[in-house]
């Protein structure tokens, strides 16, 4: 009997872990940049919010600040009109609902969808 083990990758295997990588890599990559911008409207959601002339401004108004903030930020994914705002007697809803569709591999789109909303009551 032969004591000698072989141990260690062989080549398929080192070409299984390197691809593992690169598609990681690759999925990082394309995510990345579409939650930075999400993180952009969430700020920019959170400054009007925290606003103090907010219960003076009107939804124009609203929107225009809001479409500021996502130009300063230079947000792409979005713009300002996609925004659902409500201004009653007695709250303002803000919303805003998107999806950004990524393009992965050949056929193969990676799609993201966010929802974010408040709610402050005048």
């Amino acid at each position: 009997m032969d004591s000698k083990k072989q141990k260690g990758f062989t080549m398929i295997g080192l070409l299984m872990v390197l691809a593992l990588i690169g598609v990681i890599t690759l999925s990082v990559l394309k995510v990345f940049p579409v939650y930075m911008e999400h993180l952009a409207v969430q700020t920019a959601m959170e400054a009007i919010e925290a606003d103090p002339q907010l219960k003076k401004l009107t939804v124009g108004q609203m929107r225009t600040l809001f479409r500021k903030k996502l130009d300063m930020n230079q947000v792409t994914s979005i713009n300002a009109k996609q925004a659902k705002i409500n201004r009653s007697v007695s709250d303002i809803t803000f919303k805003i609902e998107y999806e950004v569709r990524k393009d992965y591999i050949g056929n193969v789109d990676i799609v993201m969808s966010f929802s974010d909303e408040f709610e402050v009551s005048i």
